[in-house]
């Protein structure tokens, strides 16, 4: 009995253990049950868990926020955090995931486990083990856990707390972070809330938490040139040349290129889990949000720190290209996962895949073909004094009170250039531009989808032609012989606008066209048949504008669809440029048995 009481009076005076959360980890928690390194848990290996783990028990921060990558330890934190707790600092605890389901999985799964390699929890637990199964444990120091699911608003409410630890806030149902954030509050300066997510969606609970903290952000110190730094994904580079002889990425030397530059000296840094290990050895977090309340710490980090950038690169490029075909999931995932980043469009992935062409706008382009005085075309070299125009297309984009234009210069093959991009105010402007770069007038095509009768009148005056987007695949044509023929354009339907004035009006498909513009736009490269050139000094706004659209399944039907808010004027200009090609035969399927002249009534012609 003696002996009992000194074991109990000893545990009763036992001052708390005062080191940080990890540093006592190292000592008590065994394994990590579900960890792919064994043994005993060692802070050295995520070194970016020290900080959090020290803010979690920091009397002065109230709020812990944190935003990590996937397969990063970010969970751990909240399991090495409350066994310390349980063991140091009990208190009345809840702990929440999505839903009841999830939470009996995580009580099971994983917190049960890491309790059973944790003593100075195992010694807590009480007489009937069963207990500890339940969603509601009771330990033998007097504190309760609670298991819960954050979808369910009746776990929310009823209980006070002081320890609110939430997994995944970016899948809790909108307002429940703060309905569970009140449950600490009859703590005082006790409560503390801990909260931990992938990236969810732009301007959500977990972002707008998060942005309340002082956004502390992960950093390495380069050891050549000294610059603490981030682990930004924009440093991230791999071979250009990494291609196969179809265009596609070889993804085997995408991995073996693969590095890190720093942003001060642009030292390339070898993908190795050694050249990881050696720069997080000076990993510390950097404040952003210096604004902030001290009582709200947040810190984030994503896959780089911990994961080959190679492989990164891979899931990255994976990602785009089925992006390409409409499906935006697998990027999405990167940017939330990866990255560990609120989503939204980063119009900057699309950019990357268009390649300039080593030329400025404006400049004269060897293989340009022309248009004689006869309205029949020329292919170079010729004798400059039959050409009466340059081969080339000006597509007008119309607007309330402005205009797009694209000029783009072609060639007999099928290939192209972009000549000309502006945005112009008046229609005296696409005029000027017309005049400018010598454009024969039946080359001019202006979109009439707004203010239709302002857009005929104009084209009456000019002898320019007017363009209508459809949804349909294909019109139907009559041929000399009286054969029916399936296009990807509309026959060509005259406007009478009075005065004998008339506008030439025709239809194109607006899935099938964009369709290969999608396709024409990926090849730069004149050894792969003909290419779609762009100017080096294309600008911004014209390259982020020819990714503004994806292809998407709709009702049973595919359909090109605006993504977001995106301006999408250059590349509606750019889808009328390859509409006005497969009309003059010098793309599509027509293309292969033309021979340069365009013969048939019903289509647009030069002449």
């Amino acid at each position: 009995m003696g002996d009992t009481l000194r074991e109990i009076g000893c545990q009763i005076w036992r001052p708390p253990d005062r080191r940080p959360p990890w540093a006592w980890a190292e000592e008590h928690v065994h394994s990590i049950p579900y960890s792919p390194v064994p043994g005993r848990f060692r802070a050295d290996n995520s070194p970016w868990l020290k900080e959090p783990l020290e803010a979690l028990v920091d009397p002065k921060a109230r709020i812990v926020s944190i935003i990590a990558a996937i397969q990063s330890s970010k969970t751990t934190i909240g399991e090495i955090g409350l066994c310390y707790i349980i063991a140091n600092l009990p208190g009345p605890a809840l702990w929440l995931d999505q839903t009841d389901d999830d939470a009996k999985d995580q009580a099971e799964s994983r917190l049960g486990r890491i309790f059973d390699e944790c003593p100075s929890v195992q010694a807590l637990y009480p007489r009937d083990r069963h207990k500890l199964k339940t969603s509601t444990k009771h330990f033998s120091n007097g504190m309760t856990l609670w298991v819960l699911g954050a979808h369910n608003k009746t776990n929310l409410q009823r209980r006070s707390i002081r320890w609110l630890i939430g997994d995944e806030t970016w899948r809790w149902p909108v307002g429940h972070m703060a309905e569970a954030e009140a449950r600490v509050t009859a703590f005082g300066w006790l409560g503390k809330c801990l909260f931990m997510s992938q990236g969810g969606e732009e301007n959500d609970d977990t972002h707008r938490k998060f942005e309340t903290t002082d956004m502390r952000e992960w950093t390495f110190e380069c050891p050549h040139c000294g610059l603490r730094q981030p682990f930004k994904w924009d440093n991230v580079e791999w071979s250009k040349d990494a291609r196969d002889d179809d265009g596609e990425w070889n993804f085997a030397r995408v991995r073996e290129t693969a590095s890190l530059n720093c942003e001060g000296c642009n030292h390339a840094f070898e993908d190795s889990d050694r050249t990881r290990r050696l720069l997080n050895t000076s990993g510390r977090y950097v404040a952003t949000n210096l604004n902030a309340s001290t009582e709200n710490v947040g810190f984030h980090w994503n896959a780089l720190c911990a994961m080959s950038w190679g492989r990164l690169a891979e899931l990255y490029l994976r990602a785009k290209a089925v992006a390409k075909r409409g499906d935006l999931e697998p990027l999405r995932q990167f940017y939330q996962k990866r990255l560990a980043l609120p989503w939204r469009d980063y119009l900057e992935d699309f950019k990357l895949e268009i390649t300039p062409s080593g030329y400025r706008l404006g400049e004269t382009w060897d293989d340009e073909a022309a248009v004689n005085r006869q309205g029949k075309f020329l292919t170079p070299p010729f004798d400059p004094s039959l050409a009466a125009a340059p081969l080339r297309f000006m597509t007008v984009d119309c607007q309330m009170d402005h205009f797009f234009v694209i000029v783009r210069g072609w060639s007999l093959e099928g290939s192209s250039r972009l000549v000309w991009r502006e945005r112009v105010p008046t229609w005296d402007e696409v005029l000027s531009l017309q005049e400018r770069f010598t454009i024969h007038s039946n080359l001019v095509f202006v979109d009439a989808g707004h203010a239709t009768y302002d857009v005929y009148r104009e084209c009456a005056k000019h002898g320019w032609v007017a363009l209508m987007g459809d949804r349909r695949a294909t019109y139907v044509h009559r041929t000399k012989e009286g054969r029916s023929v399936h296009r990807f354009y509309s026959p060509r339907r005259k406007v009478v606008l009075g005065r004998g004035q008339t506008c030439s009006v025709f239809y194109w498909s607006n899935l099938n066209i964009k369709d290969m513009l999608a396709r024409l736009r990926r090849n730069q490269d004149p050894e792969r048949g003909a290419t779609w050139e762009i100017a080096e000094d294309a600008g911004d706004d014209y390259l982020t504008q020819m990714e503004s659209e994806q292809r998407v399944r709709k009702g049973g039907k595919w359909l090109w669809e605006r993504i977001g808010k995106r301006p999408n004027h250059y590349w509606d200009c750019e889808a009328m440029q390859v509409a006005a090609a497969v009309m003059l035969k010098l793309v599509g399927q027509e293309s292969v048995k033309a021979d340069a002249e365009i013969n048939e009534d019903n289509e647009a012609t030069a002449d």
